[in-house]
């Protein structure tokens, strides 16, 4: 048995949960987290990179453990271990659909999860090796890399043909890889349908016109026109024949909820409120995807290796958003709709700053729907109340040491 394998745990009963963690670590596994809900299982995965997932199905939240499992398999290619007590018809038939690399019954022996963990890593291993070899540009780390990014990427030489094509950018086209690859990337890029539709009576001549950022389709496997905006990087190599295009898009889904539920404005109100109060502030919906944020928070967002892009993304596929916040924390102030407020310790190089999160629910007919987050940086707050208890600590010392004089010098 490999010692050390790490392990992810995600059960919503936390006594089975703590059983569990026990009995991995007898066996000589590492467990990595535990999760409870759908969200956090995504974000401890991408936050601790398990080499396995245990996961219940049946969690609490919006989201069930099928569901989280496929959103791991599709951002990580991480093997995932189904444990439930439920084995009706309709739920095998769902978790057989994600393919999984094991499930378990409850009440479960140990040997037999055993057995099941190390067929599932050994699978695994097997299965990473063989795409190696099938798919060369899989190999370099570049495209393992891209591979990871929940943002739909495509790479392409430098007369435009497609290389490389990753899994968020696949779902967002419903091609499968070879379809793509080797096709000119304009193929898929053209000017959105009611863009078409707008100018075709219009009798001018055939004649090269721009298309603009805002006019931009991606033409999905099914023949409709998904609007979207194209961000375009480079890939650098050793030499200028290893140039290559790098091309991120961005659908437009993102930021929408909002305006639906508070009217128009008022969420990129607040946003304007606080960068004037030099304040980072985001707000987020229950989806877990940002419904806005100000210019600070995305430079916060920047130093913790965020970038605008992750941005657009449901945060729970963000491993680095936890440092801002924690999926299963948020779940629960959906849940009873208070205010909470925490501080936090961020260590950037040699310097350490104390920062407080206030998370305020914003409400519509007493239900939440949104969090809005408001930052504030506290550091020299806390080093003054460091500082006093520094000093109460100093003065305590010197009265027990005055203390013990005093005794000494009665006795002499």
């Amino acid at each position: 048995m490999p010692q050390g394998s790490k392990i992810l745990v995600v059960e919503d009963e936390m006594i089975i949960s703590m059983e569990i963690k026990q009995k991995l670590q007898v066996m000589g596994y590492v467990v990595t987290g535990q999760a409870i809900t759908g969200e956090s299982a995504i974000q401890k995965a991408g936050e601790t990179q398990p080499d396995l997932i245990l996961m219940d199905i049946r969690l609490k939240g919006d989201m069930d453990g099928i569901t989280a499992a496929k959103r791991i398999i599709d951002l990580y290619d991480l093997p995932i271990i189904f444990l439930t007590a439920h084995s009706d018809k309709a739920t095998l038939e769902r978790a057989i659909a994600v393919s999984p690399s094991g499930y378990l019954l409850k009440p479960f022996k140990e040997r037999e999860l055993m057995t099941n963990i190390e067929m599932s890593l050994h699978k695994h291993r097997v299965k990473q090796k063989l795409k190696e070899e099938i798919t060369p540009l899989s190999s370099p780390g570049i495209y393992k890399e891209l591979s990871l990014f929940p943002v739909p990427v495509m790479t392409t030489t430098k007369s435009g043909l497609i290389e490389y094509v990753n899994p968020a950018a696949l779902r967002m086209t419903g091609y499968q890889e070879p379809e793509l690859v080797k096709k000119p990337i304009l193929s898929l890029i053209g000017e959105q349908e009611h863009v078409r539709d707008a100018t075709a009576g219009e009798s001018l001549p055939a004649r090269p016109h721009p298309i603009m950022p805002d006019q931009v389709g991606l033409r999905h496997k099914n023949g409709t026109s998904l609007p979207i905006t194209i961000s375009v990087g480079l890939i650098t190599g050793e030499t200028e024949d290893d140039l290559r295009n790098l091309y991120m898009f961005t659908g437009s889904e993102i930021l929408e909820t909002a305006d639906f539920h508070f009217g128009p404005g008022i969420i990129q109100n607040l946003m304007q409120i606080t960068a004037a109060l030099k304040l980072p502030a985001f707000v987020l919906d229950k989806r877990m995807v940002l419904a806005g944020y100000n210019h600070l928070f995305t430079e916060m967002a920047r130093k913790a290796g965020i970038s605008q892009y992750m941005l657009n993304r449901p945060m729970f596929e963000t491993p680095n958003f936890l440092l801002f916040a924690d999926m299963q924390d948020l779940q629960e102030i959906f849940i009873s709709g208070d205010t909470n407020v925490t501080i936090k310790k961020f260590k950037t190089g040699d310097e350490v700053a104390f920062i407080q999160f206030t998370r305020i629910p914003l409400k519509k007919d007493k239900v939440t729907t949104h969090i809005a987050t408001v930052m504030l940086d506290v550091t020299n707050e806390q080093q003054a109340l460091y500082e006093v208890e520094r000093i109460k600590k100093v003065f305590s010392e010197l009265f027990s040491a005055l203390e013990q004089l005093r005794t000494i010098s009665r006795e002499i």
